[in-house]
């Protein structure tokens, strides 16, 4: 019994320290349908219904843009913090 929890915590420990390292493996992308543009418009109304596609793609890429610019923001922002502690600990303990 005693070997199957160290076995169960050994996997733990192992899957807990995997995840973080597997987050930066996938790129982002953003999950936008493209419109089709048919050959040849017939009527006014096909014509506008495009165009609407068109926009509402424009603003999920743009929505998507928006999102990952906010992540980049707050990531340089952790590593400023970081950058800052390390010269608070480098100012304060070791001088």
């Amino acid at each position: 019994m005693k070997s199957n929890k160290k076995v169960f915590f050994a996997g733990l420990i192992v899957l807990v320290v995997s995840i973080p390292v597997l987050a930066d493996i996938f790129t982002p992308s953003p999950s936008c349908s493209k419109p089709i543009k048919p050959y040849e418009f017939t009527s006014q109304w096909q014509l506008d219904s495009f165009n609407n596609d068109v926009q509402r793609y424009k603003r999920c890429i743009q929505n998507f843009i928006s999102e990952q610019n906010r992540a980049v923001k707050t990531h340089q922002q952790a590593a400023n913090n970081a950058i800052n502690e390390w010269n608070r600990f480098v100012q304060y303990e070791l001088n």
